[in-house]
């Protein structure tokens, strides 16, 4: 098993650009607006929510509502340009990384981190399971506390018996 890498300015041009050829692709516009919003996502560190992409692009693009920011995330996920990761909190994530991955999922601070577990991958889908309807993807969802919560709370349970 092995975690996602972080990216950087090269991947990420390259990633707006194949985003540009699956919207033409779609039929879909390739705007500046839909550029950016998808950029940002490529750009934040985990999975942002819709406040996250629009407190990161207002900047560039003042004029932005969040009510665009939601409807063009909603428009990309329709088309499967990105998915969406339900979290442990009412507010959907959105998750640009289309490779066949999972996510673990820190019950205290909500991080959501991609990591790679190909030996799942490459398992057949079980008969039963089958039976239930046409499965579209196969995805891992694995939550406990990350290692950063987890030293915070050892250093809070310490200053607590010093």
């Amino acid at each position: 098993m092995k975690r996602a890498k972080k990216q950087n300015r090269s991947d990420i041009e390259e990633r707006v650009q194949e985003f540009s050829r699956l919207c033409r692709k779609n039929d879909l516009r390739v705007t500046n607006q839909r550029l950016e919003i998808f950029r940002a996502l490529l750009e934040t560190v985990g999975h942002p929510t819709v406040e996250d992409v629009f407190h990161q692009i207002r900047t560039i693009l003042p004029n932005l509502s969040i009510d665009t920011v939601y409807r063009t995330l909603t428009l990309f996920e329709n088309h499967g340009l990105i998915t969406r990761v339900q979290c442990l909190s009412d507010k959907g994530r959105f998750d640009p990384n289309l490779e066949n991955h999972h996510h673990f999922i820190c019950v205290r601070c909500k991080k959501i981190e991609d990591f790679y577990w190909p030996e799942f991958t490459d398992y057949s889908i079980p008969d039963e399971a089958m039976k239930l309807g046409m499965i579209q993807m196969k995805k891992v969802e694995l939550r406990g506390i990350c290692n950063e919560c987890r030293r915070k709370g050892r250093n809070a349970h310490q200053k607590k018996h010093s």
